[in-house]
């Protein structure tokens, strides 16, 4: 009977050895790469998610000791503000008008004489119904081109006047990080309200126009010696390119009897 040919075993040339262990290395260096780049991806998403919501626990506390700080020094405005009727604000087809406008102006004088040199004071609060605003603002600070004091909350550009003094009362804000105040500002339309509530007066304007412009056509908000608001802030989001700019016409106010 005729024995069966031995099996022949093909054994791997030293090439081919190398090769094959080459390219487990190269898997295995891929899967490597592979987990590191995902643990980067992840501790980033980390870093950026406890950034942003560091910087609005930071104004969050801020927009406390403000609002805080706003009733101490005006101890009497919220209970003047909540009991004002709609009745009480003054438009302009009231006959008296001009007599109140000239009472406004006297009462935003006397208030920008009393916070001349007090920047990154409170100063009263920016009311926007249409997106939920209600946000304590704050006396700007320029010196040095820092806008630190947007940390704590929306800052009164202090080269403009205040409301009642017959311009352009106008207030940058964060659209992101620091509370976001004006994130949503690219959502009103023209008709919205936009109240600003001073210690002196509560001020309402109508919003005629969201504009998208170049940081340096800084004309758009200049005084047209007309009572105007406009609110400014950075866009598109995440991205200091250009800016948007909510501006409305005032359209009724209601003075704040002073504290006696």
């Amino acid at each position: 009977m005729a024995e069966e040919p031995t099996p022949q075993i093909e054994v791997p040339t030293r090439v081919e050895r190398l090769h094959v262990d080459a390219a487990a290395r190269r898997r295995k260096l891929m899967r490597r790469a592979g987990n590191a780049l995902i643990a980067v991806s992840v501790l980033g998403l980390l870093a950026i998610v406890l950034y942003y919501v560091g910087t609005c626990a930071y104004t969050a506390r801020q927009q406390g000791q403000l609002r805080d700080q706003l009733a101490v020094e005006n101890p009497g405005l919220a209970e003047a503000a909540a009991g004002v009727a709609e009745e009480d604000f003054v438009t302009a087809a009231e006959a008296e008008r001009q007599a109140q406008l000239e009472a406004l102006k006297a009462a935003a004088d006397a208030f920008d004489a009393q916070i001349t040199g007090h920047k990154r004071k409170p100063i009263g609060r920016i009311v926007i119904p249409a997106i939920g605003v209600d946000v304590v603002m704050v006396e700007g600070d320029f010196e040095g081109a820092s806008e630190a004091y947007l940390k704590a909350g929306p800052g009164h550009w202090p080269e403009t006047p205040f409301p009642g003094q017959g311009g352009s009362f106008v207030a940058s804000g964060h659209r992101t990080t620091w509370g976001a105040p004006f994130f949503k500002l690219n959502e009103l339309e023209p008709g919205d309200e936009i109240e600003l509530v001073m210690p002196y007066a509560i001020i309402r304007y109508t919003i005629t126009r969201v504009m998208i412009v170049a940081p340096e056509d800084i004309q758009v908000v200049a005084d047209q010696g007309e009572e105007q608001v406009s609110l400014v802030a950075c866009h598109p989001i995440y991205s200091a390119k250009e800016r948007i700019i909510a501006q409305g016409d005032m359209s009724s106010f209601v003075l704040i009897e002073p504290e006696s």
